[in-house]
């Protein structure tokens, strides 16, 4: 490869790139399993065409029309604005890779080169799908928070500080990773009696018994996951919106108690063609909840030790068209001017559009502060 110039080696890229693989989340090594980049960004994400953030409707207290009524009994007739609006920002990620004119030369072929480009091309997916993972499982650090996406906590919140709680639709307070709360999700307030409904459901347990599986029965029962009835049902149709999510060490202790299960539960916690399941709804493994920390309101961090059934229909991924692993041409440097920084950029937010069916979270309690 003598003698070859910027432009050159421009040309070079933009012949190679098309040929690489597709610019999706395939490689990953940091954590052993990448469930929002390899499942939520691949099959549950939804596409906006336009727009400076996301906006969709919900209607959370109906007008009252209903009656019973007399014959020849005048009804007044009023006009009722029942929605609210919910709304979420796009927010912006980042990642680029680099290559120097000299490291073009020194490969002295152009395989040797293709090969250098797809390892640097690679590195910077995988560093952009650990960031993302890691924001799907904490929330901002405030609610002024318009540079971090609201990632699953901020959607289902736990429990108040001290409570237990067999199940219910209690979830209403944000815990910021900054250390401050707020009860308004998406500019809807929870804490509010007319928007009881926008809370969600949660439940607090002590220890992986039977009590933790009757509370994670009332759950299924209370938010309407459904169980799939075919194998397929479990990667394709309305079924598999449903997922469990766990850490590590919850996972372990659920797979021993299934293993020596008695008849009272073992029926819910049977393995299904292969997988941990509980009522054949599969539980997924997810690395970064063996790190969740919440602050419990005394200014301390507790590890809340939480499964997570989400509804995929309800809650997923939104990508802006036209700014989705978005990769052009570098742009030049009048400093580097050897250097082409390929620049790969994304906007994105993690969204529910009903935090009442959008699934449920069980955790140990909070202390009181």
């Amino acid at each position: 490869m003598p003698g070859v110039t910027n432009a050159q080696l421009l040309d070079m890229k933009r012949a190679v790139t098309p040929n690489l693989p597709k610019m999706e989340f395939e490689t990953a090594l940091k954590y052993a399993k990448y469930p929002i980049t390899n499942r939520w960004f691949r099959d549950d994400k939804k596409t906006i065409h336009a727009g400076d953030g996301i906006k969709r409707n919900i209607v959370l207290d109906p007008s009252g029309h209903a009656s019973h009524v007399r014959l020849y009994q005048r009804a007044p007739i009023n006009v009722h604005d029942v929605q609210e609006q919910l709304t979420a920002p796009w927010v912006h990620a980042r990642t680029y890779y680099t290559m120097e004119r000299r490291e073009a030369l020194q490969c002295r072929t152009p395989e040797a080169y293709v090969d250098l480009l797809k390892v640097r091309r690679v590195d910077a997916m995988v560093d952009l799908a650990n960031l993302m993972e890691r924001c799907a499982w904490v929330t901002p650090v405030s609610a002024d928070d318009d540079l971090n996406p609201r990632g699953i906590p901020y959607w289902l919140s736990f429990l108040a500080n001290g409570a237990t709680s067999a199940g219910g639709f209690d979830g209403q307070t944000i815990r910021f990773a900054g250390g401050t709360t707020a009860t308004s999700k998406a500019g809807i307030d929870g804490a509010l009696g007319k928007n009881a409904l926008w809370r969600n459901y949660g439940f607090t347990y002590t220890a992986m018994n039977l009590e933790f599986i009757n509370r994670l029965r009332r759950a299924f029962h209370a938010t309407d996951f459904v169980a799939p009835i075919m194998a397929k049902d479990l990667s394709t149709g309305y079924a598999s919106n449903f997922r469990l999510y766990m850490g590590l060490d919850l996972l372990c202790e659920y797979e021993q108690l299934a293993t020596s299960a008695n008849d009272n539960i073992g029926s819910d916690m049977d393995k299904f063609h292969g997988l941990t399941t509980f009522n054949r709804v599969p539980i997924i493994y997810a690395p970064l909840l063996d790190e969740m920390t919440v602050v419990d309101g005394g200014g301390s961090d507790f590890a809340p030790v939480p499964v997570i059934g989400v509804n995929h229909a309800k809650f997923f991924p939104f990508i802006q068209e036209g700014d989705w692993l978005h990769e052009d041409d570098p742009p030049p440097s009048a400093e580097l001017n050897n250097v082409q920084v390929t620049i790969v950029d994304s906007s994105y937010q993690y969204f529910c559009l009903n935090v009442r069916q959008g699934g449920f979270i069980g955790h140990k309690m909070i202390p009181s502060s």
